[in-house]
């Protein structure tokens, strides 16, 4: 017998952006449209920038089910007063529970212009879908991300999952 599978129901994703990354609402658009569906939710989003004049952090952290992600993230990215105000909530270790030090240390890392977005998403169809083959006594064989189209391309992958 197959060692039990369970389907993970959330995904870590990072995104890089070098320095002159136009940021004009791309990327809160796709996140936006990533959870209008209701089979994906973001639990959290992580965003730090450093400037390109000065290296000084801009930072955001948010947390899905907070209500108003999307409008926060477009205020970040379109008023600079409300962006400062993000950065020292989120850069404030005492306000965030730790984040602030993680900010900081992914900060580090960039040149000046470049951002890192952070960005945790639950599948909530996943659940939905193992509870649903778990009631009419089936079980989970395989969950993987694989690069493929078509399932013919995994055909010699297949075979192994009946034992």
């Amino acid at each position: 017998m197959s060692a039990q599978v369970t389907l993970p129901s959330s995904q870590l994703l990072a995104f890089g952006f070098g320095a002159g990354a136009a940021f004009e609402g791309q990327l809160v658009g796709a996140l936006e449209r990533l959870e209008s569906g209701g089979a994906l939710r973001i639990l959290d989003v992580l965003f730090v920038a450093a400037d390109e004049a000065t290296g000084e952090l801009f930072a955001i952290d948010l947390h899905g089910g907070s209500g108003g992600l999307i409008a926060k993230l477009v205020d970040f990215r379109l008023d600079g007063a409300a962006r400062r105000r993000a950065a020292e909530r989120a850069l404030d270790d005492n306000a965030n529970g730790g984040t602030g030090e993680l900010l900081r240390g992914l900060g580090k890392s960039l040149v000046p212009g470049s951002a890192l977005a952070v960005v945790l998403v639950e599948h909530v169809w996943a659940r939905a879908v193992e509870d649903a083959v778990s009631r009419v006594g089936g079980r989970a064989l395989a969950s993987e991300f694989v690069d493929a189209t078509t399932l013919s391309e995994l055909a010699p992958e297949l075979p192994g999952l009946v034992r």
